[in-house]
């Protein structure tokens, strides 16, 4: 139930995105187009400038689609693997919302099993959203480990904390985000756990293992 809630609620984020985002721009589209045909007739020169205006609004909306699918699946992902995809989305990620993102990597990089990078991906994504929405932290460090048998994942940020057994009691927003990837390492028979107190920030730690016969370095 709790990961059939977790999907319900990133579909209604997706929703809200594409309706808040694109959906209203394109609207705006379609007016603007339709004052730039009626303008033709009464003021053709200021019809250019009005293209140009509309010139930039699809831009803007192309953009927002851009993103949109990025969150849903990032291509770079299946490309050119998981750093190349986690350090797109957290460049993104600062210049959206000016929270420092800190990337560190121990070990060679290895193109494993799909559904592992797919796993360690949005546990990023996830944790970066709960560390914007919910913690107030202005820096959040992520460790990426590859050992031979198995990749380690921690990311941690800085900011208020919460008490974690409170927080699954009462069934918030974030609780279906922690058990959505608590659920995708177990089924990978990895490792999961959340640490997290008021006052002392949060930490969110993956251990995967690799199966041999599916990795391959870089």
């Amino acid at each position: 139930l709790s990961i059939i809630k977790a999907q319900e609620e990133e579909r209604r984020r997706v929703a809200r995105d594409i309706h808040d985002g694109p959906a209203q721009s394109f609207a705006n589209i379609v007016m603007r187009a339709e004052f730039c045909l009626k303008l033709m007739d009464v003021n053709p020169d200021q019809v250019r400038d009005e293209l140009q205006d509309l010139m930039w609004l699809v831009r803007g909306s192309l953009e927002d689609v851009r993103k949109i699918i990025f969150d849903l699946r990032p291509m770079s992902l299946d490309d050119l693997g998981l750093l190349a995809a986690v350090k797109r989305y957290t460049e993104q990620y600062m210049e959206d919302y000016q929270i420092h993102v800190e990337l560190n990597v121990m070990g060679r990089e290895k193109r494993v099993d799909n559904s592992l990078e797919i796993a360690l991906f949005r546990i990023i994504q996830e944790s970066l959203t709960n560390a914007r929405k919910h913690s107030g932290a202005p820096e959040v460090v992520i460790t990426i480990e590859y050992h031979n048998d198995r990749i380690n994942l921690m990311v941690r940020d800085n900011g208020r904390g919460f008490d974690l057994a409170k927080v699954r009691q009462e069934k918030q927003g974030v609780s279906f985000g922690l058990t959505g990837m608590g659920e995708r390492v177990h089924l990978l028979k990895g490792k999961f756990d959340i640490r997290s107190a008021p006052g002392k920030g949060t930490q969110v730690l993956a251990s995967i293992p690799i199966e041999e016969e599916k990795g391959a370095e870089a």
